[in-house]
C-alpha cells in the first residue's frame, strides 16, 4: 500500500534517553509528507567540563552518523543547553561532517529564531536551575540578543535513569513564571528546554503577551524543516510566518 510519509523529507532526530516531548511534539506537528526519525544519546544535558564536552561531542558525531544512515535530509540534536554554545555552527558543522547531511541544534535554532522574529531583547523562561538559565542567557549575548530577565524552574539534578520532571510542568506553571517578569519591554519570549511542553501553548500565549513566543522544540522543528527544504506555515506562532 502506497503510503506519503516521507514524500517530501525525512527528519533526524538525536535526543537524551529520557527525553520523552521532543520527539512527540515533532509528530503533533509535521506537514504531510514529512516523517521523523529519532535516535537517543546518553548525555549528561548540564555538562559543562572541558572533559564533559569532548565526550558529548564524540558521542554526538556517533548519533548523527547513526540517524543517516535513515538516509534522512537533516539531523538535528534536541537538547538547548549543550548545544548553547558559541559559535553556534561549531556543533551544527560537527554533526554535518559526520552525518553528511544539513546539521540542526536545539541552541544554534533558539538564537536563529529569535533573530529571525526580531528579538533581540527577551524574557527567557527556563526549566532548569538559575546557572544553566544564566549559561544559556550568556549564549545568547555572544549572538546579540539581550536577555532582559530570566525565569528558572529549577530542575537542577540529572543522574542517568533520573527522570527530572520537566514533561510534567504545565502551561499555568509557565504562565505563573512568567507573570512577574517585565515582558512588555522585551521583543519576545523563549521558553527553553526540549523536554518542555510548548506547543500547546505557543499561539494562546502569543495572543496573551502581544509578543512572539519562542520554543526549543519550535525552534529547533523550524530550523531542520527549513533546511529540507520545507517551507510550510504551522500553526506554531509567529516563527512560522517568517
Amino acid at each position: 500500500m502506497h503510503h506519503n510519509l516521507s514524500t517530501r523529507a525525512k527528519l533526524g532526530l538525536i535526543v537524551p534517553p529520557n527525553n520523552t516531548v521532543n520527539e512527540a511534539e515533532w509528530q503533533s506537528a509535521l506537514p504531510p509528507g514529512v516523517s521523523l526519525h529519532t535516535t537517543r544519546m546518553r548525555l549528561n544535558p548540564l555538562a559543562r567540563a572541558p572533559e564533559e564536552m569532548a565526550k558529548l561531542r564524540a558521542d554526538l558525531r556517533d548519533a548523527a552518523a547513526l540517524v543517516a544512515e535513515a538516509s534522512v535530509d537533516v539531523v538535528a540534536f534536541g537538547c538547548t543547553a549543550p548545544s548553547a554554545v558559541n559559535p553556534r555552527r561549531e556543533m551544527e558543522a560537527m554533526m554535518e561532517e559526520a552525518a553528511g547531511r544539513p546539521g540542526a541544534t536545539a541552541g544554534a535554532a533558539m538564537a536563529d529564531a529569535l533573530i529571525a522574529v526580531g528579538g533581540r531583547r527577551i524574557v527567557l523562561l527556563s526549566p532548569f536551575s538559575e546557572n544553566v538559565t544564566k549559561h544559556e542567557a550568556a549564549f545568547l549575548a555572544g549572538e546579540g540578543i539581550e536577555v532582559i530577565a530570566i525565569a528558572s524552574l529549577g530542575h537542577q539534578t540529572y543522574a542517568p535513569g533520573r527522570k527530572l520532571g520537566i514533561h510534567l510542568i504545565g502551561p499555568e506553571e509557565i504562565r505563573a513564571a512568567l507573570a512577574p517578569l517585565p515582558v512588555a519591554e522585551a521583543d519576545a519570549v523563549m521558553l527553553s528546554g526540549t523536554n518542555l511542553v510548548t506547543f500547546p501553548i505557543i499561539e494562546a500565549l502569543e495572543a496573551e503577551i502581544g509578543r512572539p513566543v519562542i520554543s526549543s522544540n519550535q525552534a529547533l522543528l523550524w530550523s531542520a524543516l527549513r533546511r529540507a527544504g520545507i517551507t510550510d506555515r504551522l500553526k506554531l506562532g509567529r516563527l512560522f510566518d517568517v
